[in-house]
C-alpha cells in the first residue's frame, strides 16, 4: 500500500471521525437541551403514546385518602377523582381531549413515568415482581380534604364568588385551597363548552391568579412599614384628612381623637394609616412590602399571580390610598395568607407547598419537601406587637365575628369598595395566636356587606373547624 493511498484512507478515517462526532453532537443538543420542548410539542404524539401506556400514578391528601386514580386496560386507562369539585383548582385534571391542568400538569412527568427513572424502574421490577415499571409515581398533597370540604362549603353557603387559603404557618403547607365557582373535573370533556358558555370564572383559580386591592388587610404591611421606620406613632385624628387633593375618611365618619398605632389598627383608622404613610415615604413602605413578597414571584406547585405595589412614583395622594390596601396595591388570597403567616411565625414567611412527597412505585421518594424560610419580612419583635394588634382587632374591632372559643383568633378585616355599595369582604388570620397552628386568608366578592360582617364570621368558623381537625 503506497503512501497516496494511506492518505486516502487517513482522510476517509478523519471524515467518518467528524461526521460521528457532529452526529453525537447533535444528538445530544437535543436530548439534553431540547429534549422538554420536543416532549411537549404538540405535533409529536411519542409523549402522548407513552403516557397511555403507563397507568398514571395516584394522588393522596396529607391523610392518605386517594383524591385521583386511574383504573381500566394498558392503552385505555381512565382517570378517576374522588372529590370532583372541591379540589378543582388545587388539584387541578388530566383529560385526553381537554389536556392538563394544576397539579396533573405541573407533576406530569412524575405521574406519567417520563421522569427518567423508568430504566431504573425496568431493573427493579426484574428483580421484585411487586414493582410495577409501568405505573407512574404517586403524589402526596399536603391538603387536608374535610378542611378542604368545609372551605369549599362555607364559600358555597355565603357567596358566589370567592377564594380561601389556610396554610401551616410554620411550615409553609397548604391545608386548603379554594377557588369559587369552581367545576367538575371528572366531567371536564362533557361541560367544557357549557361552562365557557356560563362565563363565570369557574376555570379561573381566584385563590393564586386574581388580583384584588385587599383594603385594610394590607394594615398589617403598613403597621410592619411604621414600626421599622422608627417615626413617632402618635396622632390626631379628625374623621378626615386631604392628601394631594384626595379626602380620606375613617369607615361611618368616626372621629378617635389621640390615637396610637395600637389603637389605630384595632378600630382600622384610615387616616391614621394614610398620615404615617406618606410620613415614612414611599420607598419605606414599598420596601416593606416586598420583603412580604410584594412584586416577587412566588415559586409554588400553582401558578402564583404577582402581587403589585407599584410605589416608585407614589406621591402623597397614592401612597396615602395604598397604605389602606386601595390605589397602587393589588394582590391575591394566597400572598395575603403568606403575608399574615409572617405575623404568626415570628416575622418569617415560610415557602409554601402542596406536595410533601412524591412517591416510586417502589415505595421509595424521590422528591420529599422540607419547610424552609421563604422570607424574613418582618423582625420577631414587630411581629409580636402587630400580632398583639391583631388580637385587639378581633377582640375589641371590627374582627369580633371571627372569635371563637376554642382558642384565640388573631386577624384583620378589609373591606375594599368596588362601587358605593359593592365591596369585596376580606379577613386574614391565625390561631391559637400563642402557638399559631392555622392561617386562613378568605375573600368574598362583590358582596354588599363588610369584611368583618361577611369574611370575619366564615374564618372563624373555618379557623374553628380546622384547628379541631388538625389537633384529632
Amino acid at each position: 500500500m503506497n503512501i497516496k493511498e494511506n492518505k486516502k484512507i487517513l482522510v476517509l478515517l478523519v471524515f467518518l471521525i467528524v461526521l460521528f462526532m457532529s452526529l453525537v453532537v447533535y444528538l445530544s443538543y437535543f436530548t439534553i437541551f431540547k429534549a422538554s420542548d420536543v416532549s411537549n410539542n404538540a405535533a409529536n404524539r411519542r409523549g402522548a403514546l407513552q403516557e397511555q401506556s403507563i397507568k398514571r400514578g395516584t394522588i393522596y391528601d396529607r391523610n392518605d385518602e386517594v383524591l385521583a386514580y386511574s383504573d381500566g386496560e394498558k392503552g385505555n386507562y381512565q382517570r378517576h377523582y374522588t372529590y370532583p369539585t372541591i379540589y378543582a383548582h388545587a388539584l387541578g385534571y388530566y383529560s385526553k381531549v381537554q389536556g392538563k391542568s394544576g397539579l396533573e400538569e405541573k407533576y406530569n412527568k412524575y405521574l406519567s413515568g417520563q421522569d427518567g427513572n423508568r430504566v431504573v424502574k425496568e431493573i427493579k421490577a426484574f428483580f421484585d415482581k411487586s414493582i410495577d415499571p409501568n405505573s407512574g409515581d404517586s403524589l402526596k398533597m399536603t391538603t387536608d380534604t374535610n378542611i378542604q370540604q368545609k372551605s369549599r362549603d362555607l364559600l358555597d353557603e355565603y357567596g358566589e364568588q370567592g377564594a380561601i387559603v389556610v396554610m401551616n404557618p410554620k411550615t409553609g403547607e397548604v391545608l386548603s385551597l379554594v377557588s369559587y365557582p369552581d367545576f367538575n373535573i371528572q366531567n371536564i370533556d362533557a361541560d367544557s363548552a357549557a361552562i365557557i358558555e356560563r362565563n363565570k370564572g369557574e376555570l379561573f383559580n381566584s385563590a393564586t391568579q386574581s388580583l384584588f386591592a385587599p383594603g385594610s388587610i394590607f394594615k398589617i404591611i403598613t403597621s410592619a412599614a411604621i414600626l421599622e421606620s422608627g417615626i413617632n406613632q402618635n396622632y390626631t385624628d379628625t374623621g378626615e384628612e386631604s392628601f394631594g387633593g384626595l379626602p380620606i375618611k375613617n369607615s361611618n365618619q368616626k372621629v378617635y381623637g389621640d390615637v396610637n398605632l395600637n389603637t389605630a389598627f384595632t378600630y382600622s383608622i384610615n387616616t391614621y394609616f394614610a398620615n404615617k404613610a406618606v410620613q415614612i415615604g414611599n420607598k419605606k413602605l414599598g420596601e416593606v412590602s416586598e420583603k412580604f413578597m410584594f412584586n416577587k414571584k412566588i415559586d409554588f406547585d400553582l401558578p402564583v399571580a404577582v402581587s403589585k405595589f407599584n410605589y416608585e412614583k407614589a406621591e402623597s395622594r397614592a401612597l396615602a390610598e395604598s397604605a389602606i390596601g386601595q390605589g397602587l396595591v393589588t394582590t391575591t388570597p394566597f400572598e395575603m395568607c403568606l403575608a399574615t403567616s409572617a405575623i404568626a411565625n415570628g416575622g418569617k414567611i415560610m415557602k409554601p407547598y402542596m406536595v410533601s412527597d412524591i412517591v416510586s412505585t417502589d415505595g421509595s421518594s424521590i422528591m420529599k419537601k422540607e419547610p424552609e424560610v421563604l422570607s424574613e419580612a418582618t423582625s420577631e419583635e414587630n411581629a409580636n406587637i402587630i400580632k398583639n394588634m391583631m388580637i385587639s382587632a378581633v377582640n375589641k374591632g371590627s374582627g369580633k365575628p371571627a372569635a371563637i372559643r376554642r382558642a384565640q383568633v388573631a386577624g384583620k378585616t378589609g373591606t375594599a369598595q368596588l362601587t358605593s355599595e359593592i365591596n369585596n369582604a376580606w379577613f386574614v388570620g391565625f390561631a391559637p395566636a400563642e402557638d399559631p397552628q392555622i392561617c386562613v386568608a378568605v375573600v368574598v366578592q362583590n358582596v354588599e356587606g363588610l369584611g368583618g360582617e361577611v369574611a370575619a364570621p366564615i374564618a372563624g368558623e373555618l379557623i374553628d373547624y380546622s384547628l379541631k381537625q388538625v389537633n384529632k
